[in-house]
């Protein structure tokens, strides 16, 4: 049996998208990530042993992703920086370290980007 697993990230950033009518000029967004991973409950006699994943251990290497673009100018990363572009790439980055089944990514209130396999 597959269980799904979550957390919630916040990171802010500023962008902006070069030719659109609004977000042509600079501007900043809090950013709210939910990262879903799943995988099978292992069983055994230890606390880790009965779970997919510690939370503490997806936390840190979610951090270890979400620091990179933390408080960052993401036009010095991304040549487009839209919701699209960045959620496929934390998607990305993450797969190589979690069993990432699913990203949402909400720029501001109102506004998000899903990727999931």
């Amino acid at each position: 049996m597959k269980t799904k697993l979550g957390m919630e990230f916040y990171i802010d950033y500023s962008h902006m998208l070069l030719g659109h009518p609004t977000c042509g000029q600079r501007h900043g967004h809090t950013a709210r990530i939910l990262v879903e991973i799943t995988g099978d409950v292992k069983a055994g006699d230890g606390y880790q042993e009965n779970m997919i994943m510690d939370f503490q251990e997806m936390k840190d290497r979610c951090k270890s992703v979400l620091t990179m673009l933390d408080h960052k100018d993401l036009n010095d990363r991304f040549s487009f920086p839209t919701s699209e572009n960045i959620s496929s790439w934390v998607f990305a980055e993450l797969k190589k370290q979690l069993p990432v089944s699913k990203l949402t990514f909400f720029e501001g209130n109102g506004k998000w980007c899903t990727v999931e396999e």
